[in-house]
């Protein structure tokens, strides 16, 4: 049986509108007994035909006919299923957001997505984007080991370009910008720094507004986020406390030591 779901067309609309394209018009009655239908369910499924322009009704010798109209249609209806999907998709996006909200409200079982590969982890980055608070995380330059240096600063220009402000933990490793004190303020970023040999996991932390993500950089990229306002607290008071510690070590106004070592055209690790 012809499959039009991508049109927006049922099984037995298929099944008519193929029957339609084997002769050059139908009477209703015949229609019905060759695609085994009611005369009523056939009436139905013709008026849906012509609502979907597949169809033209017109009288022949006093009697109402149909025939089918050219299937370039069809191509026409999947691009509308398309772009109405897309619409509604983003709706409910937006709606559920609202939802999640009254969910928190009342229960404190927390919403977990997991993302796998280089797209579905940008969908991390555009929700850090859309933060309506500062974002605060550790850093790993394990991001520009997968992605490469130009698509990880382009997603983490993200944020700053849509004026969240960052807090963050890096690395001092050679693909650190020397020259941060100029160029971070101009990117919404305060930095923390740590020693290269303190944070070498290929693992980034960070929380914004209610959630908690974690992204893990081998072979694959894998993420985690948590919505939970309980959680994203949490890792953001442990944030502080790592943040003045780091701050309070002896030798911590020493660093940076080896930012900028790979040159000034690659030093962006941000």
């Amino acid at each position: 049986m012809i499959d039009l779901t991508a049109a927006g067309l049922t099984a037995k609309e298929a099944k008519c509108y193929a029957a339609l394209l084997e002769r050059k018009d139908w009477k209703p009655a015949e229609l019905a007994r060759y695609v085994r239908e009611t005369r009523t369910n056939c009436y139905k499924i013709l008026d849906n035909l012509v609502a979907y322009e597949l169809a033209e009704r017109f009288d022949k010798d006093k009697k109402l006919h149909y025939r089918a109209t050219n299937p370039s249609r069809l191509l026409e209806l999947a691009r509308e299923q398309r772009a109405a999907h897309e619409a509604s998709e983003k709706t409910l996006e937006t709606e559920s957001r609202q939802l999640i909200q009254k969910f928190y409200k009342t229960h404190e079982q927390p919403g977990i997505r997991y993302f796998q590969g280089e797209s579905e982890i940008q969908r991390i980055f555009e929700e850090v984007a859309a933060s309506k608070e500062e974002v605060v995380y550790v850093n790993t330059k394990s991001g520009i080991d997968f992605y490469g240096f130009p698509t990880m600063h382009n997603l983490r220009m993200l944020a700053p370009n849509h004026g969240v402000k960052r807090r963050a933990l890096t690395a001092d490793v050679a693909a650190a910008p020397k020259d941060y004190r100029t160029k971070d303020p101009l990117v919404l970023l305060k930095r923390t720094w740590l020693k290269e040999s303190d944070y070498t996991t290929p693992v980034e932390w960070g929380a914004f507004d209610n959630k908690l993500y974690v992204i893990s950089y081998g072979q694959e990229a894998l993420g985690l986020l948590i919505e939970s306002q309980q959680i994203a607290d949490s890792f953001k008071q442990l944030f502080k406390l790592l943040e003045r510690g780091q701050k309070l070590l002896p030798d911590y106004t020493k660093l940076p030591r080896n930012a900028g070592a790979v040159g000034q055209t690659e030093s962006r690790l941000d």
